[in-house]
Protein backbone atom coordinates (compact mmCIF):
# COMPACT_ATOMS: atom_id res chain seq x y z
CA UNK A 1 0.00 0.00 0.00
CA UNK A 2 2.90 2.42 0.83
CA UNK A 3 4.57 2.41 -2.57
CA UNK A 4 1.60 3.59 -4.63
CA UNK A 5 1.25 6.48 -2.17
CA UNK A 6 4.85 7.55 -2.83
CA UNK A 7 4.21 7.46 -6.58
CA UNK A 8 1.06 9.49 -6.09
CA UNK A 9 2.98 12.15 -4.16
CA UNK A 10 5.53 12.37 -6.94
CA UNK A 11 2.78 12.82 -9.52
CA UNK A 12 1.25 15.53 -7.33
CA UNK A 13 4.54 17.43 -7.25
CA UNK A 14 4.73 17.32 -11.06
CA UNK A 15 1.14 18.55 -11.27
CA UNK A 16 1.90 21.55 -9.04
CA UNK A 17 4.74 22.51 -11.34
CA UNK A 18 2.28 22.94 -14.19
CA UNK A 19 -0.02 25.23 -12.19
CA UNK A 20 2.26 28.27 -12.39
CA UNK A 21 2.36 30.55 -15.43
CA UNK A 22 5.89 29.39 -16.01
CA UNK A 23 4.95 25.82 -15.42
CA UNK A 24 6.64 24.43 -18.49
CA UNK A 25 9.86 26.28 -17.80
CA UNK A 26 9.67 25.48 -14.10
CA UNK A 27 9.28 21.81 -14.87
CA UNK A 28 12.21 21.88 -17.26
CA UNK A 29 14.47 23.51 -14.72
CA UNK A 30 13.29 21.31 -11.88
CA UNK A 31 13.64 18.06 -13.81
CA UNK A 32 17.17 17.18 -12.67
CA UNK A 33 16.24 17.56 -9.01
CA UNK A 34 12.90 15.79 -9.44
CA UNK A 35 14.15 13.12 -11.88
CA UNK A 36 12.53 9.72 -11.47
CA UNK A 37 15.31 7.31 -10.58
CA UNK A 38 13.41 4.51 -8.86
CA UNK A 39 12.20 1.42 -10.76
CA UNK A 40 8.59 2.29 -9.91
CA UNK A 41 8.72 5.98 -10.81
CA UNK A 42 6.24 6.84 -13.53
CA UNK A 43 4.65 3.40 -13.25
CA UNK A 44 1.67 1.92 -11.49
CA UNK A 45 2.83 -0.82 -9.12
CA UNK A 46 0.72 -3.99 -9.14
CA UNK A 47 1.08 -6.36 -6.21
CA UNK A 48 -0.80 -7.76 -3.21
CA UNK A 49 -2.91 -10.30 -5.07
CA UNK A 50 -3.64 -8.12 -8.08
CA UNK A 51 -4.35 -10.05 -11.27
CA UNK A 52 -2.61 -8.93 -14.44
CA UNK A 53 -2.22 -10.39 -17.91
CA UNK A 54 1.28 -9.08 -18.51
CA UNK A 55 1.13 -9.95 -22.21
CA UNK A 56 -2.22 -9.19 -23.82
CA UNK A 57 -1.85 -8.85 -27.60
CA UNK A 58 -4.51 -7.19 -29.73
CA UNK A 59 -4.82 -6.71 -33.49
CA UNK A 60 -5.45 -3.12 -34.56
CA UNK A 61 -5.13 -1.44 -37.96
CA UNK A 62 -3.75 -4.62 -39.50
CA UNK A 63 -0.95 -4.95 -36.97
CA UNK A 64 -0.23 -6.74 -33.70
CA UNK A 65 0.18 -4.67 -30.55
CA UNK A 66 1.08 -5.91 -27.06
CA UNK A 67 -0.89 -4.46 -24.19
CA UNK A 68 -1.16 -5.40 -20.53
CA UNK A 69 -4.59 -6.15 -19.09
CA UNK A 70 -5.25 -5.10 -15.49
CA UNK A 71 -8.37 -4.98 -13.38
CA UNK A 72 -8.74 -1.37 -14.56
CA UNK A 73 -8.48 -2.24 -18.25
CA UNK A 74 -5.74 -2.20 -20.86
CA UNK A 75 -2.44 -0.42 -20.26
CA UNK A 76 0.94 -0.11 -21.90
CA UNK A 77 3.50 -2.46 -20.31
CA UNK A 78 5.88 0.47 -19.77
CA UNK A 79 3.28 2.07 -17.49
CA UNK A 80 3.37 -0.79 -14.98
CA UNK A 81 5.66 -2.59 -12.56
CA UNK A 82 4.76 -6.06 -11.25
CA UNK A 83 5.74 -6.41 -7.61
CA UNK A 84 6.80 -9.57 -5.77
CA UNK A 85 7.60 -8.43 -2.22
CA UNK A 86 9.52 -10.59 0.24
CA UNK A 87 6.72 -12.43 2.09
CA UNK A 88 6.31 -15.70 3.94
CA UNK A 89 4.90 -17.34 0.83
CA UNK A 90 6.96 -15.65 -1.88
CA UNK A 91 10.39 -16.17 -0.26
CA UNK A 92 11.30 -19.84 -0.66
CA UNK A 93 14.32 -22.10 -0.89
CA UNK A 94 14.98 -23.39 -4.38
CA UNK A 95 13.73 -27.01 -4.68
CA UNK A 96 15.85 -29.83 -6.08
CA UNK A 97 13.65 -29.89 -9.19
CA UNK A 98 14.89 -26.39 -10.01
CA UNK A 99 18.55 -27.33 -10.14
CA UNK A 100 18.59 -26.01 -13.71
CA UNK A 101 18.03 -22.51 -12.27
CA UNK A 102 20.46 -22.43 -9.38
CA UNK A 103 21.79 -24.25 -6.34
CA UNK A 104 19.03 -26.18 -4.56
CA UNK A 105 18.43 -24.71 -1.13
CA UNK A 106 19.39 -21.20 -2.16
CA UNK A 107 16.99 -18.28 -1.81
CA UNK A 108 14.35 -17.69 -4.46
CA UNK A 109 11.21 -15.63 -4.84
CA UNK A 110 7.99 -16.96 -6.29
CA UNK A 111 4.65 -15.83 -7.59
CA UNK A 112 2.73 -19.04 -8.09
CA UNK A 113 0.29 -20.30 -10.67
CA UNK A 114 -2.54 -19.85 -8.21
CA UNK A 115 -3.30 -16.49 -6.70
CA UNK A 116 -1.16 -15.49 -3.70
CA UNK A 117 -2.74 -12.45 -2.07
CA UNK A 118 0.67 -11.15 -0.94
CA UNK A 119 2.16 -10.74 -4.43
CA UNK A 120 1.17 -9.89 -7.98
CA UNK A 121 -0.57 -12.66 -9.94
CA UNK A 122 0.76 -12.45 -13.52
CA UNK A 123 -0.19 -14.40 -16.59
CA UNK A 124 -0.75 -13.92 -20.30
CA UNK A 125 -3.89 -13.91 -22.37
CA UNK A 126 -4.84 -14.24 -26.04
CA UNK A 127 -8.46 -13.33 -25.35
CA UNK A 128 -8.10 -9.85 -26.85
CA UNK A 129 -7.96 -11.18 -30.42
CA UNK A 130 -11.25 -11.64 -32.24
CA UNK A 131 -12.61 -14.63 -34.10
CA UNK A 132 -11.23 -15.29 -37.55
CA UNK A 133 -8.54 -12.61 -37.29
CA UNK A 134 -5.62 -15.05 -37.14
CA UNK A 135 -4.56 -18.34 -38.64
CA UNK A 136 -2.95 -20.71 -36.22
CA UNK A 137 -1.65 -20.12 -32.75
CA UNK A 138 -0.04 -17.15 -31.01
CA UNK A 139 3.51 -17.49 -29.70
CA UNK A 140 5.52 -15.59 -27.08
CA UNK A 141 9.30 -15.50 -27.48
CA UNK A 142 11.75 -14.72 -24.66
CA UNK A 143 14.30 -12.33 -26.19
CA UNK A 144 16.43 -11.58 -23.11
CA UNK A 145 16.34 -9.61 -19.88
CA UNK A 146 18.02 -6.79 -17.97
CA UNK A 147 18.64 -6.57 -14.24
CA UNK A 148 19.29 -3.95 -11.56
CA UNK A 149 20.07 -4.89 -7.98
CA UNK A 150 22.65 -6.37 -5.67
CA UNK A 151 22.32 -9.99 -6.77
CA UNK A 152 25.32 -11.90 -8.10
CA UNK A 153 23.50 -14.39 -10.33
CA UNK A 154 20.09 -13.03 -11.33
CA UNK A 155 17.92 -15.22 -13.49
CA UNK A 156 14.36 -16.49 -13.56
CA UNK A 157 12.10 -19.24 -14.82
CA UNK A 158 8.47 -19.54 -15.88
CA UNK A 159 7.21 -23.06 -15.23
CA UNK A 160 4.15 -25.24 -14.80
CA UNK A 161 3.62 -28.66 -13.26
CA UNK A 162 4.16 -31.46 -15.77
CA UNK A 163 4.81 -35.13 -16.28
CA UNK A 164 2.43 -38.05 -15.88
CA UNK A 165 1.89 -37.31 -12.20
CA UNK A 166 1.68 -33.54 -12.78
CA UNK A 167 4.23 -33.03 -9.99
CA UNK A 168 7.36 -32.52 -12.04
CA UNK A 169 8.62 -29.16 -13.27
CA UNK A 170 7.84 -28.31 -16.87
CA UNK A 171 9.95 -25.42 -18.13
CA UNK A 172 8.21 -22.81 -20.28
CA UNK A 173 10.52 -19.78 -20.41
CA UNK A 174 14.05 -20.00 -19.03
CA UNK A 175 16.91 -17.74 -20.21
CA UNK A 176 19.69 -19.64 -21.96
CA UNK A 177 17.72 -22.89 -22.15
CA UNK A 178 15.92 -24.73 -24.92
CA UNK A 179 12.70 -23.28 -23.49
CA UNK A 180 12.34 -19.75 -24.84
CA UNK A 181 8.96 -19.97 -26.56
CA UNK A 182 5.39 -20.69 -25.51
CA UNK A 183 2.32 -20.74 -27.71
CA UNK A 184 -1.41 -20.95 -27.32
CA UNK A 185 -4.66 -20.58 -29.16
CA UNK A 186 -6.68 -17.43 -29.52
CA UNK A 187 -9.00 -17.27 -26.53
CA UNK A 188 -6.56 -18.92 -24.13
CA UNK A 189 -5.64 -17.50 -20.74
CA UNK A 190 -2.58 -18.83 -18.93
CA UNK A 191 -1.01 -18.61 -15.49
CA UNK A 192 2.28 -20.16 -14.42
CA UNK A 193 4.91 -20.18 -11.68
CA UNK A 194 7.42 -17.30 -11.93
CA UNK A 195 10.64 -17.81 -9.93
CA UNK A 196 13.46 -15.31 -9.46
CA UNK A 197 16.85 -16.09 -7.94
CA UNK A 198 17.71 -12.58 -6.70
CA UNK A 199 15.89 -9.55 -5.39
CA UNK A 200 15.98 -6.56 -7.69
CA UNK A 201 14.43 -5.23 -10.88
CA UNK A 202 13.99 -7.47 -13.91
CA UNK A 203 13.09 -6.08 -17.32
CA UNK A 204 12.00 -9.11 -19.35
CA UNK A 205 12.04 -8.66 -23.12
CA UNK A 206 9.29 -10.54 -24.93
CA UNK A 207 7.96 -10.64 -28.48
CA UNK A 208 4.66 -11.99 -29.76
CA UNK A 209 4.28 -13.60 -33.18
CA UNK A 210 1.14 -14.52 -35.11
CA UNK A 211 -0.25 -14.84 -38.64
CA UNK A 212 -3.26 -12.90 -39.86
CA UNK A 213 -6.03 -14.75 -41.68
CA UNK A 214 -4.68 -13.15 -44.87
CA UNK A 215 -1.39 -14.98 -44.36
CA UNK A 216 0.55 -11.87 -43.31
CA UNK A 217 2.98 -12.46 -40.44
CA UNK A 218 2.69 -9.91 -37.63
CA UNK A 219 4.68 -9.35 -34.45
CA UNK A 220 5.35 -6.88 -31.68
CA UNK A 221 7.81 -6.69 -28.80
CA UNK A 222 7.65 -5.28 -25.30
CA UNK A 223 9.40 -5.24 -21.93
CA UNK A 224 7.67 -6.38 -18.75
CA UNK A 225 9.13 -5.08 -15.47
CA UNK A 226 9.16 -7.16 -12.28
CA UNK A 227 10.36 -5.74 -8.97
CA UNK A 228 11.36 -8.52 -6.58
CA UNK A 229 11.73 -7.56 -2.92
CA UNK A 230 11.44 -4.00 -1.57
CA UNK A 231 10.80 -1.21 -4.06
CA UNK A 232 13.83 1.09 -3.85
CA UNK A 233 13.45 4.87 -4.08
CA UNK A 234 16.55 5.06 -6.25
CA UNK A 235 18.26 2.45 -8.38
CA UNK A 236 20.49 2.38 -11.43
CA UNK A 237 18.76 1.40 -14.67
CA UNK A 238 18.63 -2.34 -15.37
CA UNK A 239 21.60 -3.66 -17.34
CA UNK A 240 21.20 -6.21 -20.12
CA UNK A 241 22.34 -9.63 -18.93
CA UNK A 242 24.60 -11.82 -20.99
CA UNK A 243 22.91 -15.20 -21.18
CA UNK A 244 24.96 -18.31 -21.91
CA UNK A 245 23.25 -20.87 -24.10
CA UNK A 246 22.82 -24.20 -22.36
CA UNK A 247 24.81 -26.06 -25.02
CA UNK A 248 27.80 -23.69 -25.00
CA UNK A 249 29.49 -25.57 -22.17
CA UNK A 250 28.67 -29.04 -23.47
CA UNK A 251 31.27 -31.23 -25.14
CA UNK A 252 28.64 -33.54 -26.63
CA UNK A 253 25.47 -33.36 -28.67
CA UNK A 254 22.59 -32.77 -26.25
CA UNK A 255 18.96 -33.79 -26.73
CA UNK A 256 16.25 -31.85 -24.90
CA UNK A 257 12.62 -33.06 -24.92
CA UNK A 258 9.85 -30.48 -25.03
CA UNK A 259 8.10 -32.18 -22.11
CA UNK A 260 9.72 -33.01 -18.80
CA UNK A 261 11.41 -36.43 -18.84
CA UNK A 262 10.04 -36.98 -22.38
CA UNK A 263 6.61 -37.82 -20.93
CA UNK A 264 3.87 -37.13 -23.47
CA UNK A 265 0.13 -37.58 -23.55
CA UNK A 266 -1.77 -38.58 -26.67
CA UNK A 267 -2.68 -35.40 -28.54
CA UNK A 268 0.50 -33.50 -27.78
CA UNK A 269 3.54 -33.18 -30.06
CA UNK A 270 6.91 -34.80 -29.41
CA UNK A 271 9.76 -32.37 -30.02
CA UNK A 272 13.38 -33.33 -29.30
CA UNK A 273 15.93 -30.55 -29.83
CA UNK A 274 19.56 -31.35 -30.65
CA UNK A 275 22.22 -28.76 -29.78
CA UNK A 276 25.95 -28.45 -29.14
CA UNK A 277 28.76 -25.95 -29.53
CA UNK A 278 29.17 -27.21 -33.10
CA UNK A 279 25.61 -26.73 -34.33
CA UNK A 280 24.23 -23.77 -36.27
CA UNK A 281 21.23 -23.01 -38.46
CA UNK A 282 22.74 -24.90 -41.40
CA UNK A 283 23.57 -28.05 -39.46
CA UNK A 284 22.33 -31.38 -40.80
CA UNK A 285 21.25 -34.25 -38.59
CA UNK A 286 20.43 -37.92 -38.84
CA UNK A 287 17.94 -39.34 -36.34
CA UNK A 288 17.74 -43.00 -35.32
CA UNK A 289 14.73 -44.71 -33.76
CA UNK A 290 14.29 -48.03 -31.95
CA UNK A 291 10.80 -48.97 -30.85
CA UNK A 292 10.12 -51.14 -27.85
CA UNK A 293 10.85 -54.77 -28.71
CA UNK A 294 13.11 -53.96 -31.65
CA UNK A 295 16.72 -55.12 -31.54
CA UNK A 296 18.39 -52.27 -33.40
CA UNK A 297 18.04 -48.60 -34.31
CA UNK A 298 16.74 -47.55 -37.72
CA UNK A 299 17.42 -44.18 -39.39
CA UNK A 300 14.34 -42.02 -39.92
CA UNK A 301 14.75 -40.47 -43.39
CA UNK A 302 12.04 -37.87 -42.73
CA UNK A 303 13.87 -36.30 -39.79
CA UNK A 304 16.84 -34.15 -40.85
CA UNK A 305 16.53 -30.92 -38.84
CA UNK A 306 17.71 -30.01 -35.35
CA UNK A 307 14.25 -30.83 -33.98
CA UNK A 308 12.82 -34.34 -34.15
CA UNK A 309 9.03 -34.07 -34.27
CA UNK A 310 6.31 -36.73 -34.10
CA UNK A 311 2.83 -37.34 -32.77
CA UNK A 312 2.85 -39.32 -29.51
CA UNK A 313 0.84 -42.38 -30.51
CA UNK A 314 0.95 -45.20 -28.00
CA UNK A 315 3.11 -47.31 -30.31
CA UNK A 316 5.98 -44.91 -29.50
CA UNK A 317 5.87 -45.61 -25.76
CA UNK A 318 9.30 -46.95 -24.82
CA UNK A 319 10.86 -45.86 -28.11
CA UNK A 320 14.49 -44.75 -27.97
CA UNK A 321 15.78 -41.92 -30.15
CA UNK A 322 19.26 -40.51 -30.71
CA UNK A 323 20.75 -37.98 -33.13
CA UNK A 324 23.93 -37.64 -35.15
CA UNK A 325 25.39 -34.28 -36.20
CA UNK A 326 26.72 -34.38 -39.75
CA UNK A 327 29.43 -32.35 -41.44
CA UNK A 328 29.83 -32.91 -45.17
CA UNK A 329 27.93 -36.16 -44.74
CA UNK A 330 30.22 -37.44 -41.98
CA UNK A 331 29.19 -37.99 -38.37
CA UNK A 332 30.99 -35.55 -36.07
CA UNK A 333 28.89 -35.91 -32.89
CA UNK A 334 26.44 -38.48 -31.54
CA UNK A 335 23.97 -37.91 -28.73
CA UNK A 336 22.94 -40.26 -25.98
CA UNK A 337 19.52 -41.85 -26.64
CA UNK A 338 16.34 -40.53 -25.08
CA UNK A 339 13.45 -42.83 -24.17
CA UNK A 340 9.97 -41.60 -25.05
CA UNK A 341 7.03 -42.24 -22.74
CA UNK A 342 3.47 -42.01 -24.06
CA UNK A 343 0.19 -42.41 -22.23
CA UNK A 344 -3.42 -41.42 -22.71
CA UNK A 345 -5.61 -39.61 -20.22
CA UNK A 346 -8.55 -41.54 -18.93
CA UNK A 347 -11.60 -39.84 -20.52
CA UNK A 348 -12.93 -37.04 -18.35
CA UNK A 349 -16.33 -37.00 -20.04
CA UNK A 350 -18.35 -38.76 -22.70
CA UNK A 351 -18.24 -36.83 -25.97
CA UNK A 352 -21.14 -37.45 -28.37
CA UNK A 353 -21.49 -36.09 -31.91
CA UNK A 354 -24.80 -35.80 -33.74
CA UNK A 355 -25.47 -34.74 -37.34
CA UNK A 356 -28.36 -32.50 -38.33
CA UNK A 357 -29.48 -35.00 -41.00
CA UNK A 358 -29.09 -38.68 -41.77
CA UNK A 359 -28.35 -38.16 -45.48
CA UNK A 360 -27.19 -35.30 -47.68
CA UNK A 361 -26.92 -34.25 -51.32
CA UNK A 362 -23.93 -32.92 -53.19
CA UNK A 363 -23.39 -29.28 -52.18
CA UNK A 364 -25.08 -29.58 -48.79
CA UNK A 365 -23.40 -28.56 -45.55
CA UNK A 366 -23.48 -31.02 -42.69
CA UNK A 367 -23.79 -29.40 -39.27
CA UNK A 368 -22.25 -31.55 -36.54
CA UNK A 369 -22.76 -30.88 -32.84
CA UNK A 370 -20.82 -32.30 -29.90
CA UNK A 371 -21.99 -32.56 -26.31
CA UNK A 372 -20.22 -33.45 -23.07
CA UNK A 373 -21.72 -35.70 -20.41
CA UNK A 374 -20.93 -34.72 -17.74
CA UNK A 375 -20.15 -31.14 -18.64
CA UNK A 376 -16.55 -30.11 -17.90
CA UNK A 377 -14.67 -26.82 -17.81
CA UNK A 378 -12.63 -27.82 -20.86
CA UNK A 379 -13.74 -26.21 -24.13
CA UNK A 380 -10.85 -26.89 -26.50
CA UNK A 381 -12.02 -28.97 -29.47
CA UNK A 382 -10.67 -30.23 -32.77
CA UNK A 383 -12.43 -32.23 -35.49
CA UNK A 384 -11.00 -34.94 -37.75
CA UNK A 385 -12.21 -36.49 -41.00
CA UNK A 386 -11.34 -39.75 -42.77
CA UNK A 387 -12.57 -40.57 -46.26
CA UNK A 388 -13.63 -44.15 -46.99
CA UNK A 389 -10.56 -46.21 -47.75
CA UNK A 390 -8.10 -43.86 -46.08
CA UNK A 391 -6.01 -45.27 -43.24
CA UNK A 392 -5.85 -42.18 -41.04
CA UNK A 393 -7.98 -39.30 -39.88
CA UNK A 394 -6.89 -35.77 -40.77
CA UNK A 395 -7.49 -32.57 -38.86
CA UNK A 396 -10.18 -30.30 -40.31
CA UNK A 397 -8.38 -26.98 -40.56
CA UNK A 398 -9.54 -24.18 -38.26
CA UNK A 399 -11.80 -26.54 -36.30
CA UNK A 400 -11.80 -25.69 -32.61
CA UNK A 401 -15.43 -25.27 -31.56
CA UNK A 402 -17.96 -27.64 -30.07
CA UNK A 403 -19.82 -27.53 -33.42
CA UNK A 404 -18.45 -28.08 -36.92
CA UNK A 405 -19.75 -27.58 -40.46
CA UNK A 406 -18.56 -29.79 -43.32
CA UNK A 407 -19.14 -28.84 -46.97
CA UNK A 408 -20.12 -32.02 -48.79
CA UNK A 409 -19.13 -33.46 -52.14
CA UNK A 410 -19.75 -36.95 -53.56
CA UNK A 411 -16.20 -37.91 -52.58
CA UNK A 412 -17.20 -37.58 -48.92
CA UNK A 413 -19.86 -40.27 -49.15
CA UNK A 414 -18.95 -42.77 -46.44
CA UNK A 415 -16.47 -40.40 -44.80
CA UNK A 416 -16.27 -40.48 -41.01
CA UNK A 417 -15.85 -37.56 -38.61
CA UNK A 418 -14.81 -37.54 -34.95
CA UNK A 419 -14.50 -34.75 -32.40
CA UNK A 420 -11.86 -34.60 -29.68
CA UNK A 421 -11.75 -32.61 -26.47
CA UNK A 422 -8.36 -31.37 -25.25
CA UNK A 423 -6.96 -29.84 -22.10
CA UNK A 424 -4.92 -26.63 -22.09
CA UNK A 425 -1.72 -28.59 -22.70
CA UNK A 426 -3.24 -30.19 -25.80
CA UNK A 427 -3.68 -33.66 -24.35
CA UNK A 428 -6.78 -35.56 -25.48
CA UNK A 429 -9.42 -35.80 -22.77
CA UNK A 430 -12.21 -37.46 -24.77
CA UNK A 431 -13.07 -38.59 -28.29
CA UNK A 432 -16.48 -39.11 -29.83
CA UNK A 433 -17.56 -42.16 -31.75
CA UNK A 434 -17.35 -41.50 -35.50
CA UNK A 435 -20.28 -40.14 -37.48
CA UNK A 436 -20.56 -41.53 -41.02
CA UNK A 437 -21.66 -39.12 -43.75
CA UNK A 438 -24.06 -40.30 -46.48
CA UNK A 439 -23.90 -38.12 -49.59
CA UNK A 440 -26.08 -38.74 -52.66
CA UNK A 441 -28.26 -41.66 -53.75
CA UNK A 442 -26.74 -45.06 -53.04
CA UNK A 443 -27.23 -47.73 -55.71
CA UNK A 444 -26.87 -51.37 -54.85
CA UNK A 445 -23.29 -51.68 -53.67
CA UNK A 446 -21.00 -53.72 -51.49
CA UNK A 447 -21.55 -53.20 -47.78
CA UNK A 448 -20.00 -54.60 -44.62
CA UNK A 449 -21.13 -54.54 -41.02
CA UNK A 450 -19.44 -56.01 -37.97
CA UNK A 451 -21.02 -58.05 -35.21
CA UNK A 452 -19.31 -58.55 -31.86
CA UNK A 453 -19.84 -61.38 -29.40
CA UNK A 454 -20.26 -58.98 -26.47
CA UNK A 455 -20.92 -55.29 -25.94
CA UNK A 456 -18.34 -54.87 -23.17
CA UNK A 457 -15.07 -56.63 -22.42
CA UNK A 458 -12.40 -56.90 -19.77
CA UNK A 459 -8.76 -56.52 -20.73
CA UNK A 460 -7.42 -59.99 -21.50
CA UNK A 461 -10.72 -61.30 -22.88
CA UNK A 462 -10.67 -63.09 -26.24
CA UNK A 463 -13.24 -61.29 -28.37
CA UNK A 464 -14.82 -62.54 -31.60
CA UNK A 465 -15.85 -60.13 -34.35
CA UNK A 466 -17.69 -61.21 -37.50
CA UNK A 467 -17.89 -59.25 -40.75
CA UNK A 468 -21.21 -59.47 -42.64
CA UNK A 469 -20.49 -58.63 -46.28
CA UNK A 470 -23.23 -58.08 -48.89
CA UNK A 471 -23.04 -57.71 -52.68
CA UNK A 472 -19.35 -58.60 -52.85
CA UNK A 473 -17.46 -60.58 -55.47
CA UNK A 474 -16.41 -64.13 -54.56
CA UNK A 475 -12.76 -63.03 -54.44
CA UNK A 476 -13.42 -60.21 -51.97
CA UNK A 477 -10.95 -59.87 -49.10
CA UNK A 478 -11.64 -58.56 -45.61
CA UNK A 479 -8.79 -56.96 -43.65
CA UNK A 480 -9.04 -55.89 -40.00
CA UNK A 481 -7.40 -52.80 -38.49
CA UNK A 482 -7.69 -50.74 -35.32
CA UNK A 483 -7.28 -47.10 -34.34
CA UNK A 484 -6.74 -46.30 -30.69
CA UNK A 485 -8.75 -43.48 -29.14
CA UNK A 486 -7.26 -40.03 -29.66
CA UNK A 487 -4.93 -41.15 -32.45
CA UNK A 488 -5.25 -40.68 -36.21
CA UNK A 489 -3.86 -43.77 -38.00
CA UNK A 490 -5.36 -47.24 -38.30
CA UNK A 491 -2.95 -50.15 -37.83
CA UNK A 492 -3.59 -53.56 -39.34
CA UNK A 493 -4.18 -56.31 -36.80
CA UNK A 494 -1.35 -58.75 -37.45
CA UNK A 495 -2.53 -61.74 -39.49
CA UNK A 496 -6.16 -60.64 -39.32
CA UNK A 497 -7.84 -61.38 -42.65
CA UNK A 498 -11.16 -63.03 -43.36
CA UNK A 499 -14.70 -62.75 -42.13
CA UNK A 500 -13.86 -63.50 -38.50
CA UNK A 501 -11.42 -61.84 -36.12
CA UNK A 502 -10.52 -63.49 -32.82
CA UNK A 503 -8.30 -61.29 -30.70
CA UNK A 504 -7.22 -60.96 -27.07
CA UNK A 505 -8.08 -57.39 -26.13
CA UNK A 506 -5.51 -55.15 -24.41
CA UNK A 507 -6.59 -52.42 -22.01
CA UNK A 508 -5.56 -49.64 -24.39
CA UNK A 509 -8.19 -50.79 -26.88
CA UNK A 510 -10.82 -49.16 -24.70
CA UNK A 511 -12.48 -46.56 -26.93
CA UNK A 512 -10.64 -47.87 -29.99
CA UNK A 513 -12.30 -47.98 -33.41
CA UNK A 514 -12.21 -51.43 -35.01
CA UNK A 515 -12.49 -51.51 -38.80
CA UNK A 516 -13.13 -54.17 -41.43
CA UNK A 517 -12.28 -53.14 -45.01
CA UNK A 518 -13.35 -54.98 -48.16
CA UNK A 519 -11.31 -55.09 -51.36
CA UNK A 520 -12.12 -56.95 -54.59
CA UNK A 521 -9.04 -58.03 -56.48
CA UNK A 522 -7.26 -54.70 -56.11
CA UNK A 523 -6.08 -52.13 -53.57
CA UNK A 524 -9.23 -50.00 -53.72
CA UNK A 525 -11.46 -50.28 -50.67
CA UNK A 526 -15.04 -50.87 -51.82
CA UNK A 527 -16.62 -50.97 -48.36
CA UNK A 528 -15.74 -50.57 -44.73
CA UNK A 529 -17.53 -51.02 -41.46
CA UNK A 530 -16.74 -51.82 -37.90
CA UNK A 531 -17.22 -51.09 -34.23
CA UNK A 532 -17.15 -47.31 -33.59
CA UNK A 533 -15.77 -47.55 -30.06
CA UNK A 534 -14.87 -50.70 -28.16
CA UNK A 535 -15.62 -50.88 -24.45
CA UNK A 536 -12.73 -52.56 -22.65
CA UNK A 537 -12.42 -52.18 -18.89
CA UNK A 538 -9.24 -52.76 -16.94
CA UNK A 539 -8.71 -56.11 -15.28
CA UNK A 540 -10.45 -56.33 -11.94
CA UNK A 541 -7.37 -57.59 -10.15
CA UNK A 542 -4.01 -55.91 -10.31
CA UNK A 543 -1.76 -53.40 -8.60
CA UNK A 544 -3.34 -50.21 -7.37
CA UNK A 545 -2.71 -47.10 -9.37
CA UNK A 546 0.35 -45.29 -8.11
CA UNK A 547 -0.06 -41.95 -6.41
CA UNK A 548 2.11 -40.38 -9.11
CA UNK A 549 -0.45 -41.23 -11.78
CA UNK A 550 -3.40 -39.76 -9.93
CA UNK A 551 -2.73 -36.27 -11.31
CA UNK A 552 -5.54 -34.34 -12.91
CA UNK A 553 -5.46 -32.96 -16.44
CA UNK A 554 -6.54 -29.55 -15.21
CA UNK A 555 -5.07 -29.21 -11.69
CA UNK A 556 -2.15 -30.44 -9.65
CA UNK A 557 -0.12 -29.95 -6.49
CA UNK A 558 3.45 -28.68 -6.58
CA UNK A 559 5.54 -29.65 -3.54
CA UNK A 560 8.25 -27.47 -2.15
CA UNK A 561 10.89 -28.22 0.51
CA UNK A 562 11.30 -25.20 2.75
CA UNK A 563 14.75 -24.31 4.14
CA UNK A 564 15.79 -27.93 4.56
CA UNK A 565 13.23 -28.49 7.29
CA UNK A 566 10.97 -31.51 7.32
CA UNK A 567 8.05 -29.31 6.46
CA UNK A 568 6.36 -29.63 3.10
CA UNK A 569 4.18 -26.83 1.84
CA UNK A 570 1.62 -27.48 -0.81
CA UNK A 571 1.05 -24.86 -3.41
CA UNK A 572 -2.17 -25.78 -5.15
CA UNK A 573 -1.69 -25.21 -8.81
CA UNK A 574 -4.68 -23.72 -10.53
CA UNK A 575 -6.38 -24.65 -13.69
CA UNK A 576 -4.83 -23.65 -16.97
CA UNK A 577 -7.88 -23.10 -19.09
CA UNK A 578 -8.43 -22.43 -22.70
CA UNK A 579 -11.69 -20.57 -22.65
CA UNK A 580 -14.14 -21.05 -25.43
CA UNK A 581 -16.29 -18.06 -26.19
CA UNK A 582 -20.00 -18.79 -26.20
CA UNK A 583 -20.63 -16.83 -29.40
CA UNK A 584 -19.15 -18.05 -32.69
CA UNK A 585 -17.82 -14.56 -33.49
CA UNK A 586 -15.77 -14.61 -30.28
CA UNK A 587 -13.86 -17.78 -31.10
CA UNK A 588 -10.81 -17.83 -33.33
CA UNK A 589 -9.43 -20.60 -35.47
CA UNK A 590 -6.18 -22.51 -35.56
CA UNK A 591 -4.43 -23.22 -38.82
CA UNK A 592 -1.21 -25.02 -38.08
CA UNK A 593 -1.65 -28.75 -37.58
CA UNK A 594 -0.47 -29.02 -33.99
CA UNK A 595 -3.24 -31.43 -33.22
Amino acid sequence: MGQPTVSALRRARHTLAFLSLGGVLALTVAAPAQAATGPADGRRVLGAGQHVDAVYPVVEDGGLHIRTLTDKGEAEPKELALHIPDTKTSHITLPEEYGFLGKPGSDAWLTSQTQDMSVVWPGWSFEGIGSGVLKGTVSIELDGFSYAGEGDAPTFAVTQPGGFGNKKVSQLLVPGSAFTNVSGEVGSHTHANWLFTEQGTYDIDLSVHATLSSGKAVEDSTTVRFIVGPVPDTQKPPVEQKVTHYADSADALLLTPSKVDAEYFVGQTINLTAASTRTDEQSQFRWHVKKKGESSFTPDPEQKAAVFSAKPDRVLDGTQVYAELLDAGKVVQTSEPITLHVRAHKPTTRLTVTADRSAYEDGDTAHLTSTQDPKTADEHYHWYLKRQGQDAYEWIEESRLADQDVSLTPELDGAQVVARLFDADHAVLAESSPVTLAVGARPSETTVSVEQDATTYTAGDKAVFTARVANADPDATVVWSVRKSGENPFTEVAGAKGLTLEHTLPADWDGAQLRATVTQGGPEVVAEGGVPALKVSAQAAGPAKSQEEKGSSSAAALWWSLSGAAVVAVLAVGTLLIRRRTRPEDVASESDERV
